[in-house]
């Protein structure tokens, strides 16, 4: 066979061209190396400018909120101050409607101590119809049990009932001229104000500013949509900023899924949270014109430094040229001499098989096996073994000619050597070694016949003694027959006499064909039998011998079974040898307990089965009473 060739012939080098490479491979990497710290150190600059951005629009958010949040808070505590528990519902109307607020303030109420609807300021209400319940409602709760204490509670964003628009509800505890609790007073506020100032202030379209409660809900959120009431309670990034005052704010948005870096601050006057932030794909971005120039100044390099190295191995390559061409001319040579040594041995034959055609290697052209292995490796089958070939495939094939069966052993075997991890495909240069074994199956049949004609020996007293019989019955008959006849007995008692001997002849007969087809020479061809007929044709041949010997045979499975491709003479020898090894138990049993135990039993029974994922089967046990195979021997049943 070839000798394998390098993969890379190039990189076959001498010390020379080793230390040119490692010397280019040194310089490439401490250029990449280079390249990417200069990249860290820009893009954490970029990081780092992007957070204090967030930083100081975090500060420029909270402070906004609080100035806003601010008039609201003192106008309700003034509300507070004016207010008396004495009012009625129209004056308490007059009192709200004259109140100056903020335009962001939809509306202002009063709800009494019960949790119900005073007056709005919005229209004049009914006075006659039943006051609106607004105890379910958490900003009235609140107040309404004491949890809220003196402070502003801003509540979740809610839908009044009233206005009928989704606003944050800033409320304080109204009192008595005693000081006792007297009701609520709400100011509603519109959360668009909010959403259109965060929309405005964003400077990419993921950038994030949101206004969290303590709660974890969000009051107001704009990124690329604005949106409210969103619950991130659970996180732990929201945890986190629970107990600091400011931080840093980098993680993958429950809400929306994008990670982002910025910076958080807690209001100390209210309890919430700003947060700002900025898209981390955004911030990536704004290095790509830097990692640009850096990627193409390394490639640059590189690709200067490879063509330094392709230079150099085509110069190293150019010197072994030669001498890989001469060995691999020598390698070829010798592989040819091989493949016509072996192509001289008798009964041995070599076949090259090419994409350009195919050439028989040796002196053993013309012969029948050499024409058989031409017409053989031009099939669809043998190119269909070729696809799937991965390594050298031992066979045995079977061929016909001229009426003549071959036996040859057949090797294909890739002359290219085959990789692991190749690509899939027949290789391009096989050769195929066929080996005649005719003569051996000639040979190996002619021991099998006579191994046949030994069990006939061996079984002929028997047969004798079943042919003995039906000759006892026929001289009986005809011996009854003249008695008869001299005496002028009935035509009827003669007819019977002479169908008895006719029965018996044809008993003869089967017997004696039997033999004679079990002792010719057996076909080589398969053909469909039943197989409790080997099972009778056995006992034909040696069950006279077992009644001899006091051995009764049980029979079980009698019936229809399927058929089965199989050489039946061969089968019948097999099933012979079984009875006869059950045979010699048996009397090597009786001879150890030296005595007669009385009358033995073979049994042969036929099955049906099916294993799993295979086609169905047929099974023929043979079983005696002989006490089985000892332990010593059970395991070299099977050798020779």
């Amino acid at each position: 066979m070839r000798p394998i060739l390098p993969l890379f012939p190039a990189l076959n080098f001498g010390r020379r061209a080793l230390l040119i490479l490692g010397s280019i491979m040194l310089l490439a990497s401490i250029t990449l190396v280079g390249a990417v710290f200069m990249f860290t150190l820009h893009h954490n600059a970029e990081v780092k400018e992007f957070r204090e951005l967030a930083q100081r629009n975090a500060y420029l958010v909270l402070n906004s909120f609080e100035q806003t949040v601010a008039p609201i808070d003192s106008a309700l505590l003034n509300f507070d101050r004016e207010f008396s528990a004495k009012w009625n519902r129209q004056q308490v109307y007059h009192a709200v409607r004259a109140y100056n607020l903020p335009k962001s303030i939809v509306l202002l109420s009063v709800i009494d101590r019960n949790g119900r609807l005073v007056a709005t300021s919005a229209d004049e209400p009914d006075y006659t119809a039943p006051q609106m319940d607004l105890s379910d409602r958490e900003h009235i709760r609140v107040h309404m049990d004491g949890s809220a204490g003196e402070s502003m509670f801003i509540s979740k964003p809610v839908l009044g009932r009233v206005s009928r628009q989704w606003t944050i509800q800033f409320t304080r505890a109204l009192h008595a001229e005693d000081g006792s609790f007297a009701g609520v007073v709400v100011a509603s506020f519109n959360i668009q104000e909010f959403l259109n100032l965060y929309s405005r202030v964003r400077t990419e379209p993921n950038a994030l500013i949101a206004l969290i409660g303590f709660d974890g809900i969000v009051r107001a959120r704009a990124s690329a949509t604005t949106s409210f009431g969103g619950d991130v309670s659970g996180s732990p990034t929201f945890k986190r900023m629970l107990t600091m005052n400011e931080g840093v704010y980098e993680t993958s948005s429950v809400i929306d899924g994008i990670d982002r870096i910025g910076y958080f601050a807690r209001s100390p006057r209210y309890p919430v949270v700003v947060v700002v932030a900025f898209d981390k794909t955004f911030v990536w971005a704004q290095t790509n014109d830097f990692r640009q120039v850096i990627w193409v100044t390394f490639i640059g390099l590189f690709l200067m430094l490879a063509a330094v190295a392709v230079i150099a191995a085509r110069y190293i390559q150019l010197q072994d040229t030669m001498r890989t061409g001469a060995i691999e001319a020598s390698a070829r040579q010798r592989e040819v001499m091989f493949l016509h040594a072996i192509g001289r041995v008798p009964g041995v034959c070599v076949i090259h098989v090419t994409v350009d055609g195919v050439a028989q290697v040796g002196e053993d052209e013309g012969t029948v096996i050499a024409e058989l292995m031409e017409d053989f490796v031009s099939t669809d089958t043998f190119r269909a073994t070729l696809s799937m070939l991965r390594r050298p495939l031992l066979s045995l094939e079977h061929f016909t000619r001229e009426g003549q069966e071959y036996e040859v052993q057949v090797v294909i075997a890739p002359l290219e050597p085959i990789r692991p991890g190749a690509n899939p495909g027949a290789p391009q240069e096989v050769v195929v070694f066929a080996l005649d074994q005719t003569s051996q199956r000639i040979e190996a049949n002619k021991l099998y016949q006579m191994s046949k004609l030994a069990s006939l020996g061996e079984v002929a007293t028997g047969l004798a003694h079943e042919i003995n019989q039906p000759l006892g019955v026929i001289r009986l008959a005809a011996a009854n027959g003249l008695t008869g006849l001299r005496r002028g007995l009935s035509h009827e008692h003669l007819e019977s006499k002479l169908n008895r001997i006719l029965q018996q002849t044809i008993r003869m007969s089967r017997i004696i064909d039997h033999m004679r087809i079990f002792g010719r020479t057996s076909d080589e061809v398969f053909a469909p039998c039943e197989p409790t007929e080997s099972i009778e044709g056995a006992l034909q041949v040696v069950g006279a011998q077992l009644r001899l010997q006091n051995i009764n045979v049980k029979v079980q499975g009698h019936g229809k079974h399927p058929w089965v491709m199989c050489r039946q003479d061969q089968l019948e020898q097999v099933l012979i040898n079984l009875l006869q090894n059950a045979a010699d138990a048996i009397n090597e049993k009786r001879a150890r307990a030296g005595a007669d135990q009385g009358l033995d039993t073979i049994e042969l029974s036929v099955s049906e089965y099916r294993p799993e994922g295979a086609k169905q089967m047929v099974c023929i046990r043979v079983k005696d009473n002989a006490g089985g195979v000892p332990d010593a021997v059970i395991e070299k049943v099977f050798q020779p």
